[in-house]
């Protein structure tokens, strides 16, 4: 591979490609929020239904860690020519994912009802299972991303969104029970297997040897789910922490708000997370420009969330009710503030990812983790939903984002005694 090859991370047509794939896995995974308000029986399955998506896809950014360690892996391998001495990057993240999955299941009979209440156990198994076909997911976009083998990438990260939505929709369409629609959610992360069996150039992927020795390949995997599962925390499974910091009468109420909170990501997020693999090989391959790598991503994402910011807050509250009635609408200013708190999860990830690419996972893990404890102790202030919502979303992110920043700052080299 020629230094032009390795120092371009992707070239135009397979960002395109990756583009659509986001595109794909983005608009299924809104029309599923979207429909779902309007195609339940009552408020109250939507409540159930949207924590459920939550804790889902939280228990999936967990898993995520995975395919950013991975990519990282294979990355590493690919730009140094020499091939890895550690286990297979395939076998080793499903297996890790698997074992997350299987502590989940164990636990359901008590984290179950704490989180989903009178729905009890059930869905906390569904969770489980999902995550067991997350961790073959998370592997095989991991080791497609390190290996620049795009096209497949974009067809995953899109056909496991489009699988998703089609299988949610046809239950509730078909008259199913919530339990018939969570089902539905949880069986389309087994895409992944389907992709394995059908290409083989997922397979050589997936069979790569990491740079690292298996102790230490599984300690960065470790790293990266603890510091992905945080993220997931404040992206998208943070109705989970609504709902056990609040009394589940007023709980009951909260469809408008956890409806809100994932339109307001949705756009941002879903792209972000889908092209995080582009963005984790890039800060591996220009490690030496530090955190102006990140640059070039910031100086777009910043002003599409203010504009965004903006948008929410006009023309929000008007779609909200306009879509799904005036028991769902949400102020203006809720909106705007919850678009740029987006805004704000978005730059974490990426400093976040610029961490994880420079192997100082300390940082990527204690600035993860301050940012879901502030968010933490702001839902345990004394005010109401929104405002404690509001609150923990944008102050979490900004102290994550120091956390990290500080911890990427030029290490200036001390000069030895007698040394000139």
């Amino acid at each position: 591979m020629s230094t032009t090859d390795a120092a371009r991370t992707i070239g135009r047509a397979d960002a395109r490609r990756v583009a659509i794939g986001a595109g794909v896995a983005a608009a299924c995974s809104t029309l599923v929020v979207l429909a779902v308000p309007l195609l339940s029986p009552s408020t109250a399955d939507s409540t159930a239904f949207l924590t459920f998506w939550s804790t889902l896809f939280a228990g999936f950014g967990v898993l995520t860690g995975i395919s950013i360690e991975t990519t990282r892996a294979v990355t590493a391998v690919r730009g140094s020519g020499v091939p890895g001495t550690g286990p297979r990057v395939g076998t080793a993240g499903a297996l890790f994912g698997v074992g997350f999955a299987a502590v989940l299941a164990l636990g359901a009979p008590w984290w179950g009802p704490a989180v989903f209440h009178a729905h009890g156990t059930m869905p906390a198994l569904l969770v489980a299972l999902g995550c067991a076909g997350c961790a073959v997911h998370a592997a095989t976009t991991g080791a497609l991303a390190g290996a620049a083998r795009w096209p497949v990438y974009s067809r995953l990260i899109g056909g496991e969104s489009a699988v998703r939505l089609v299988l949610v929709l046809s239950t509730m369409l078909a008259g199913t029970v919530l339990a018939g629609w969570q089902l539905g959610a949880a069986l389309a992360a087994f895409t992944a297997v389907i992709v394995l069996v059908v290409s083989p150039g997922a397979r050589d992927a997936v069979a790569v040897r990491a740079d690292v020795p298996t102790g230490a390949h599984l300690r960065r995997l470790l790293s990266a789910a603890v510091s992905s599962g945080s993220s997931a925390v404040l992206v998208i499974g943070f109705p989970t922490l609504m709902s056990l910091t609040t009394p589940q009468t007023a709980y009951r109420a909260a469809a408008p708000l956890l409806l809100a909170l994932t339109l307001t990501r949705a756009p941002l997020m879903i792209p972000l997370n889908a092209f995080q693999g582009v963005a984790v090989s890039h800060f591996v391959q220009h490690r030496d420009r530090g955190p102006a790598a990140l640059w070039p991503i910031a100086r777009l994402l910043v002003p599409v969330g203010v504009l965004g910011a903006v948008a929410a807050w006009g023309a929000g509250p008007w779609l909200m009710s306009t879509i799904w009635g005036p028991d769902y609408r949400v102020s203006g200013v809720t909106l705007g503030l919850l678009t740029l708190a987006a805004t704000g999860l978005a730059l974490l990830t990426l400093t976040g990812a610029v961490c994880q690419a420079l192997a100082r996972h300390g940082a990527f893990v204690g600035g993860w983790l301050t940012a879901v404890l502030l968010a933490v102790a702001a839902l345990l202030l004394p005010a109401d939903l929104e405002t404690r919502t509001t609150a923990a979303l944008l102050l979490g992110p900004v102290a994550g984002i120091v956390v990290h920043l500080i911890a990427l700052r030029p290490r200036r080299s001390t000069p030895r005694p007698g040394v000139a």
